[in-house]
C-alpha cells in the first residue's frame, strides 16, 4: 500500500485506546454511516410494523455503530494475536472501506503470519453465528430480529469475503504464509497471493455490476463495492512490488550500509573533531555516545572559529538513537528498523561502535 493511500486511510481522530493501541476512526466512516442510515432506515420502517420515521432513523444509526464495533472486533482479533506473538501493533484504523491493523514488523514465521491473518475472520464468524443464534431465539418481524439478521449477514459476509485467497485480504495473507511454509520463500508467497488479489479485485467488480444489473444493489452499494475493489487492486499491486523487492531485502547488510564513524571526546573542539573525522560521521562520547555532529551547524561556523569552537554546542543528542548489531542482515534488519521507527542507529560489533546507519540509506538500497 502506497504512502499516500496510508495517509488517506489514517486521516481521522483517535476514538479509543485498547491495550495501548490507538484506534483511529477515519472521517470517511462518517460518510459511510450517513449512507447506511439513509438506505437502512426505510428498510426498518417497512419491516417493523408500527415503527415511526424517527425511531427508524435511530435504529439505522444503531446498526451503523454495530457494524463499526464488528469491524473493530475483527481488527482486534488480528492485533491481540499479533501482540501474543511478540509483534507490536502501531494502530488500528477504521474507515469506510473496513479497517486495517498496522503492525511494527512482519511475522518471523509463516505459522505466525497465518494465525494473525485468520484471527480476524474467526472473530467475524463468531459474531455472525451469535447473530444467527439471535434469529432463532427472537420472533420474526420484530425489531430485535431485524437487528440480529443484519449483524448475522454482515459478519458472515465479512468473514467469507476476507477469506478469499488474495492479498491484501486475510485469506491472501494466509495463502502467502502457506506458500512461504511450503517453499521457504516469503517473496514467492507475496507474488502469487498478490496476483490472486488482482483476480479477486476484478471478480469483485464483476459481481458488483451483476448485482446492480439484477437490482440486488443500489448505486450506493455499487459505488462502495467498486471502492473496495480499487483498494484491493492497489493492495495486490503493493504485494507484487514487495515480491520484486525480495532479492534487494536479502542483500541488506547493516555493517555494509552503515556510514563509518570517528569517535571523539565530548570535550573536543570542532577543529579536533573534523581532523579526526576525515569525512566520517563524528560521534562524541563521554563514557557512552552523547551526540552526533550536526554537519549543517558545523559548516555554518566561521573558518577562523573552527579550531576553538566547542563541539558540545554542535551535537544532535544521541539519547534516542538505538543500537543495532553489525551482523543484522536481510529481513531481520528490516524488522529491527520497523520495530524501532528511528531514523538512524548506532551499529555495534561485539560491543564496539563501528558505524551509523540511516534508515534513509536502507530505503535507498531497496529502490
Amino acid at each position: 500500500m502506497s504512502t499516500n493511500v496510508l495517509a488517506f486511510r489514517r486521516s481521522g481522530f483517535t476514538l479509543a485506546r485498547v491495550k495501548g493501541i490507538p484506534v483511529t476512526l477515519g472521517y470517511t466512516w462518517l460518510i459511510l454511516a450517513a449512507m447506511v442510515v439513509a438506505v437502512y432506515a426505510p428498510v426498518v420502517q417497512r419491516s417493523v410494523p408500527g415503527i415511526g420515521a424517527g425511531a427508524s432513523l435511530a435504529v439505522a444509526a444503531l446498526f451503523a455503530v454495530t457494524l463499526l464495533l464488528s469491524v473493530l472486533l475483527h481488527e482486534l482479533g488480528h492485533a491481540l494475536v499479533s501482540l501474543r506473538a511478540g509483534i507490536g501493533v502501531r494502530r488500528i484504523n477504521l474507515d469506510a472501506l473496513g479497517g486495517f491493523t498496522e503492525m511494527d514488523r512482519e511475522a518471523p514465521r509463516p505459522g505466525t503470519a497465518a494465525a494473525i491473518a485468520l484471527a480476524g475472520p474467526a472473530v467475524s464468524l463468531l459474531l455472525g453465528l451469535a447473530g444467527l443464534a439471535g434469529l432463532a431465539a427472537i420472533e420474526i418481524g420484530t425489531l430485535g430480529w431485524q437487528l440480529c439478521f443484519q449483524v448475522c449477514v454482515a459478519n458472515l459476509l465479512v468473514a467469507v469475503y476476507n477469506l478469499l485467497p488474495g492479498l491484501p485480504l486475510d485469506g491472501g495473507k494466509a495463502l502467502q504464509a502457506g506458500i512461504w511454509a511450503a517453499t521457504g520463500d516469503r517473496w514467492r508467497g507475496y507474488r502469487v497471493a498478490g496476483w490472486a488479489g488482482r483476480v479477486v479485485a476484478v471478480g469483485t467488480v464483476g459481481a458488483g455490476l451483476w448485482l446492480f444489473a439484477n437490482r440486488w444493489f443500489s448505486w450506493i452499494g455499487l459505488i462502495l463495492l467498486l471502492m473496495v475493489a480499487f483498494e484491493l487492486w492497489r493492495g495486490a499491486g503493493g504485494a507484487i512490488r514487495a515480491a520484486r523487492m525480495g532479492p534487494r531485502v536479502k542483500a541488506l547488510d547493516a555493517a555494509a550500509l552503515a556510514r563509518p564513524v570517528a569517535v571523539v571526546s565530548a570535550t573536543a573542539t570542532l577543529g579536533q573533531a573534523l581532523a579526526a573525522a576525515e569525512g566520517r560521521e563524528v560521534v562524541a562520547v563521554d563514557g557512552r555516545p552523547v551526540g552526533v555532529l550536526d554537519r549543517a551547524s558545523a559548516e555554518a561556523v566561521p573558518a577562523d572559529q573552527v579550531d576553538a569552537m566547542p563541539l558540545s554546542g554542535l551535537l544532535r543528542s544521541a539519547v534516542k538513537i538505538p543500537g543495532l548489531e553489525a551482523g543484522l542482515k536481510g529481513q531481520a534488519l528490516v524488522d529491527a528498523i520497523g520495530a524501532s521507527g528511528a531514523d538512524r542507529f548506532f551499529v555495534v560489533d561485539e560491543g564496539r561502535l563501528t558505524g551509523l546507519l540511516y534508515t534513509a540509506d536502507v530505503v535507498r538500497a531497496l529502490r
